[in-house]
């Protein structure tokens, strides 16, 4: 596995009052959220990356305001169609 390394000069730590570890779990919760928003991970691509079972990450997802779901008007109109043709 590959460790990535960010310097934080002791003046931000400081000011965030925060210890490294919750530094470090913020970055890559920010990260997380930001590359699946962005369609680049996956949600239990995610959940790995911030060290959660995947119903925490789904739940930080959600409180981000980001969709789990992205589904366009045509995947559902595409969905009910095939729904409608299977039920008659």
């Amino acid at each position: 596995m590959a460790q990535v390394t960010i310097p934080v000069p002791d003046s931000i730590l400081n000011t965030l009052n925060m210890e490294i570890g919750e530094i470090t779990s913020s970055m890559c919760k920010e990260f997380a959220l930001k590359s699946f928003r962005d369609g680049k991970i996956t949600l239990v691509q995610g959940a790995g990356f911030c060290d959660m079972n995947i119903y925490d990450f789904i739940s930080c997802v959600s409180q981000a305001g980001i969709s789990i779901i992205d589904y366009s008007i045509e995947d559902v109109d595409r969905e009910l169609a095939q729904l409608n043709g299977n039920c008659q």
